[in-house]
């Protein structure tokens, strides 16, 4: 018999896409399949629509819970799931064809994964984008620095929950579940998971489109970026030291706070905020005890030797040592320069290449 795969779905003001959703679920081709719909205290019609579902399908699911945010959700979703294996996905996003499920569970199976890594596809209600490449071989040496880069910074596919399938006792081997973070749980999360050695698999089959949606939590202004994106990268060293994880996976933490900044630096430029105001969040957070303490060990320790791209190499390398030297209006210059340039744009093109 064919394993039974759960997928969670927390559901909060999804009125609008939780059909499209739940439909691309419902009409996979893999039959062993059971879907969780946890709603959070949606005000909007999402509540009658889980239980509709779940009165029509006998391997839909609905659960209500006061408002408690997709930490809680994802997690209480996978609590009530029984599958051996669990994808999770976003209310407003959907699965990438009917094959999506049968082709990551073909994978785990051949290869005994624990995580299974697919491709992806942006979607809207007016276009449909080309595969999103995860460039990660199955070749690779999963704990080099290099690793690590690529799969969650430069190409970022390690750090999206969706788009993959978790092998449920990996999971509850390692007592793995998502921080009280208002944003960047998924990143968090599979930090954690990787930080515990799985086996990864990795497919070019596109499994998975999100949905560019304005109204989600990625794209709104965060005021407490500063507080939520240092605690994720301290929390995650003290998970390594509780763990008693030898390997040495600073330079994962290291590099979660670099990019912090500059995702920092952008949000408020973007929010039309000048370079003087920009600059002066870039200093208080710079002077949060734990990013000055990583930000100096990315020059110290030498982390971006590990880094196989060498612009890569050297833009952190500068760019770092600005932020060290205390030079955070020049930081804020050059990020500003970046933006107008739309570099980060043609990054995120990059993505697209194989």
């Amino acid at each position: 018999m064919t394993p039974k795969v759960s997928v969670v779905i927390p559901v909060f003001k999804a009125e609008r896409f939780l059909d499209e959703c739940v439909e691309s679920i419902l009409t996979q081709d893999y039959e062993n399949l059971e879907v969780i719909l946890v709603d959070d205290g949606s005000p909007d019609k999402s509540p009658e629509m889980c239980d509709e579902y779940a009165a029509k399908y006998n391997n839909v699911r609905a659960i209500h819970q006061v408002n408690s945010g997709p930490r809680i959700s994802r997690n209480n979703g996978f609590a009530s799931s029984d599958g051996e294996f669990v994808v999770f996905a976003d209310s407003d996003d959907k699965l990438d064809g009917p094959h999506a499920v049968s082709c990551m569970v073909e994978a785990t199976l051949k290869n005994n994964a624990d995580v299974v890594v697919a491709c992806y596809r942006r979607f809207s209600d007016d276009f449909l984008n080309e595969v999103n490449t995860h460039h990660l071989s199955n070749d690779e040496d999963v704990l080099s620095t290099d690793f690590r880069f690529k799969g969650f910074f430069q190409y970022g596919h390690l750090s999206y929950e969706w788009g993959k399938l978790y092998r449920r006792a990996f999971i509850d081997k390692y007592r793995l579940k998502r921080g009280s973070y208002p944003f960047t749980q998924d990143k968090a999360f599979n930090m954690r998971v990787y930080a515990c050695k799985p086996r990864y698999v990795f497919i070019e089959d596109s499994v998975y489109c999100y949905r560019i949606n304005e109204n989600s939590v990625t794209y709104k202004h965060k005021e407490n970026y500063i507080p939520v994106w240092s605690h994720i990268g301290s929390d995650f060293s003290r998970f390594l030291k509780r763990r008693n994880i030898s390997e040495n996976m600073g330079d994962l933490a290291a590099f979660h706070i670099y990019f912090g900044s500059f995702f920092l630096a952008k949000q408020e430029l973007t929010a039309g905020k000048g370079i003087i105001e920009t600059t002066r969040k870039i200093k208080k957070y710079a002077h949060v005890p734990y990013v000055r303490k990583v930000m100096k060990e990315i020059i110290f320790r030498r982390y971006t030797k590990g880094i196989a791209t060498k612009s890569w190499r050297m833009m952190i390398w500068a760019s770092t040592l600005l932020f060290d030297l205390h030079f955070y209006f020049l930081f804020v210059l050059g990020i500003d320069m970046l933006r107008k340039l739309n570099v980060d744009g043609k990054i995120t093109k990059r993505r697209y290449d194989n």
